[in-house]
């Protein structure tokens, strides 16, 4: 590759992560396709521009995080009118059953392809319990040129691999989805000059048996990987986590128990959380994405962003494809300016002291490739 010059506007951040407009600017892209400068330029300069392709009246940005979203999931986005658990059996697990094979070669590639369109250049990937489809997804996000934190999903009980037990006798489902996983981490995390993460990714907890969710825990911690996971998302799955957790005081209280809470684990949601949980998330340093436009669109409810900044609770956005309509991160951004100021209309967190667009000074944007002020998740 050519290296190559381009003038335009660009937003990015200074060393001290603020942000930076620069209305007129020189691009440089070296022989690698990284950005290797970015100079001001004086209105009206003609000085060392010879050769640069012209773009003013376009912006340059740093590329979006989506901290949370399905691939297996892509085509049943907009697929509405249920909730969460009936959307999740009627139309999300058949789907991710047939996500194998070509199919799931197809539909990666059209994910991918379609997050990059948008702007996104840094995400958070759940697949599906199949091994072989998640070898696929990265190999799909590799040649797309994308870093990715993602992950086969785990499922010991409640899952839709219906012949499982037919077809592996001598191989219990938890056994299996653990040393899969491991498998994939050992191959793909920290893949592709660090750009591939592996995440051990707990569907949640009602399709988790206690001894899943701690050893792949452990797992993480071995490897320096990550967790993602579901936590509060609707009223109806706190129902059922009480009739099948009867003994734990909250659903945070089975993560921070089973040893899956950590500064590397990412919990996708928590709508629906007490005061003892947000201190169990601080304590244990978790990571919380706010999924904005899916808790609207399945009728979930409004998380109390308010607590998670005062708490000073690493806050990350996510598109939540396919339960989200959009893989297009502005129109998450716009979703969550808007939720809140309901929220704050109608005093749904009044004790809190509500929610303030002002970003904390502690707060930093995710590593490169993909920083975002939209995102808050810390570099690690």
């Amino acid at each position: 590759m050519k290296p190559r010059r381009y003038r335009l506007s660009v937003l990015t951040f200074d060393e001290r992560d603020r942000l930076v407009y620069r209305p007129d600017a020189l691009l440089s892209v070296d022989e690698r396709g990284r950005i290797d400068a970015v100079r001001a330029l004086a209105p009206g300069s003609r000085a060392g521009v010879r050769g640069a392709r012209d773009l003013r009246g376009l912006l340059a940005i740093p590329g979006l995080i989506d901290a949370h979203c399905h691939a297996s999931q892509y085509p049943a986005v907009a697929n509405d009118g249920l909730e969460l658990l009936p959307w999740l059996k009627t139309r999300i697990f058949p789907l991710e059953s047939a996500f194998k094979g070509a199919t799931a070669r197809r539909t990666a590639r059209r994910f991918f392809g379609d997050m990059i369109a948008h702007g996104t250049t840094t995400a958070c990937v759940n697949t599906a319990i199949w091994k072989e489809s998640t070898d696929t997804c990265f190999k799909e996000a590799r040649d797309a040129g994308l870093r990715v934190i993602m992950g086969k999903v785990m499922m010991d009980v409640r899952s839709y691999d219906k012949d499982f037990s037919r077809a592996d006798r001598r191989t219990s489902r938890t056994e299996a989805s653990l040393q899969e996983s491991e498998e994939l981490c050992r191959k793909w995390h920290g893949a592709a000059n660090g750009r591939l993460l592996y995440a051990f990714t707990l569907r949640f907890a009602l399709s988790c048996t206690p001894k899943l969710m701690h050893r792949a825990g452990r797992l993480a911690d071995e490897y320096g990987a990550y967790i993602q996971t579901h936590l509060a998302e609707n009223k109806g799955e706190l129902e059922a986590i009480r009739r099948v957790f009867p003994m734990s005081r909250s659903y945070t209280e089975i993560y921070a128990h089973l040893g899956v809470l950590g500064p590397r684990t990412l919990l996708a949601h928590a709508v629906w959380l007490k005061e003892s949980e947000f201190k169990l998330i601080e304590r244990f340093g978790a990571n919380v994405v706010h999924c904005p436009s899916s808790n609207a669109f399945l009728g979930s409810g409004i998380p109390d962003l308010g607590r998670l900044r005062a708490g000073r609770i690493a806050t990350a956005l996510g598109s939540d494809v396919a339960a989200g309509p959009s893989l297009c991160m502005f129109d998450v951004m716009r979703q969550a300016v808007y939720g809140q100021r309901w929220a704050r209309a109608h005093e749904l967190h009044r004790e809190r002291g509500g929610f303030t667009l002002q970003r904390p000074s502690t707060w930093r944007p995710w590593a490169e490739p993909g920083r975002c002020a939209s995102a808050a998740v810390p570099a690690r």
